[in-house]
């Protein structure tokens, strides 16, 4: 993560929209021209290494949103930015989560209740810091010794691997135990204590998808890692602290160290050459956007088929037992959810309500419960559901909107209104909650409201066209 600068012209143009980017004394910009209207937008942050592609952040009123143009280094050219290749008409309005932030940037601020509101100064750190591996480091700044910080080599192995985990394998979904966030996990502890990340098992005699953050998910398939028990880590062969002047001359010493002795059949190339080239080939990933990635299965001979149908989803790790089915079920309604599988969202809908009772005050069980109901139409009980998640997390905004969602549906506009209200007070720049509240402040005739609410929103979101 690091400030804007003068970043790269260019242009990208979809169906139905044209980007523009470009830099003067005030910063760097980018222009969306769509539907006879144009936007300019400052790009305050740019997040992602470089190394493959970096991505573009924006602030709006305290509320960090995601570009939908990136910078890929291949290509030396502006593309949509993952996650975007296939929207004809993409706009500045994605929410930039302290999830998605995570793995990202150093240390940030942001506002509890708000799905990306931060305080004036969102970061405190921009870069990735000794904490994120290393632990709290206050009590080693004032007596720095060994034996007060976590050294990740000297962990068990769960905890140890928890550490690259957190950033390079993220699953289909990572669901935090009650009353945590994924941003609670503490570099020492298995990330199991925080939070359990789900994949899908494939079918039998097939690979997982290959993904971007699955670098953790395909080591665990190389026969390299399962021929050494839990000897072989992220840390065998990566120095997190250094970068190698010669890769290929690095990797290939990480490989002899166990391959000194190998006897390679006569058609091997020789042992100067580089290893990573025929063994981790570079891959395309199918949520990577216009870039490839080291494939780290570490395989004899590459495999270079497409991706194999999708399977059940598992745990990564078990988590605590008392949670696994709670934590389970929400994975099986976020998947199914973003991935439009209604099977799935039944299958945890029912796991959940087999374990409710256990979780009386679990505001993310009962959200998860009510996001079933209302995609399935039953609105009065999708609204108690969101009622009872609200009670147990009153400073939630998305929870709010949620609930206005359902009595909005189920008719109960008056309601609705109310919690709705209630949404924007908790988190101004709610951009859900306020197409809702616009909507039913038009159904009930409520026209000046919502005139006043649309003004308001474009204020704030067209704020950009004004500068130079």
């Amino acid at each position: 993560m690091r400030v804007a600068a003068h970043e790269p012209a260019g242009v990208v143009h979809t169906p139905e929209a044209t980007i523009r980017m470009d830099s003067d004394k005030n910063g760097s910009w980018q222009t969306i021209e769509s539907h006879d209207t144009s936007l300019r937008y400052r790009a305050d942050y740019v997040v992602g290494s470089g190394t493959h592609a970096y991505g573009f952040i924006t602030v709006l009123d305290g509320h960090l949103f995601q570009s939908p143009v990136a910078w890929y280094r291949n290509r030396d050219a502006y593309g949509l930015a993952p996650g975007f290749e296939n929207i004809r008409d993409p706009d500045f309005t994605r929410p930039v989560t302290a999830d998605c932030l995570f793995c990202h940037a150093g240390a940030f601020n942001p506002i509890a209740g708000t799905e990306n509101q931060y305080a004036s100064v969102p970061f405190s750190h921009l870069s990735i810091g000794c904490s994120r591996c290393h632990g709290p480091t206050a009590s080693h700044l004032e007596n720095p010794d060994a034996s007060n910080i976590v050294n990740p080599a000297e962990l068990a192995p769960a905890a140890r691997d928890s550490i690259c985990e957190q950033c390079h394998l993220k699953g289909v979904a990572r669901v935090p135990n009650p009353g945590l966030r994924i941003t609670d996990f503490v570099p020492g502890q298995p990330l199991e204590q925080t939070f359990t990340v789900y994949r899908e098992q494939p079918p039998p005699g097939t690979q997982p998808s290959f993904r971007v953050i699955s670098q953790a998910e395909q080591l665990a398939l190389s026969l390299c890692k399962r021929a050494s028990g839990n000897r072989m880590w992220c840390g065998t062969c990566h120095d997190p602290h250094v970068t190698p002047p010669d890769r290929v001359a690095w990797f290939r010493s990480r490989c002899l160290q166990c391959h000194a002795g190998t006897r390679f059949p006569a058609s091997h190339p020789a042992r100067s050459s580089n290893c990573i080239a025929c063994h981790m080939p570079q891959k395309e990933a199918q949520d990577g956007g216009h870039t490839v990635f080291t494939d780290h299965r570490i395989q004899r001979r590459p495999d270079y088929s497409e991706d194999s149908p999708s399977g059940d989803i598992t745990p990564w790790r078990e988590p605590p037992p008392q949670f696994a089915r709670r934590n389970l079920g929400i994975a099986l309604i976020e998947n199914g959810m973003e991935r439009g599988v209604p099977a799935r969202m039944v299958q945890g809908y029912r796991m959940l309500a087999e374990v409710q009772q256990e979780f009386p005050q679990d505001s993310d069980m009962y959200a998860a419960l009510g996001n079933v109901l209302l995609i399935g139409r039953q609105y009065d009980e999708a609204a108690q559901a969101f009622a009872l998640a609200v009670r147990y997390d009153p400073h939630s905004s998305s929870k709010e909107a949620s609930l206005g969602a359902a009595l909005a549906s189920g008719g109960e506009r008056s309601l609705a209104e109310q919690h709705l209200e209630k949404a924007l007070q908790l988190d101004p720049l709610n951009l859900s909650a306020a197409s809702l509240l616009l909507n039913v402040y038009r159904d009930t005739g409520e026209n000046d409201k919502a005139d006043q609410l649309a003004r308001r929103f474009n204020s704030v979101l067209q704020t950009p066209a004004a500068h130079p």
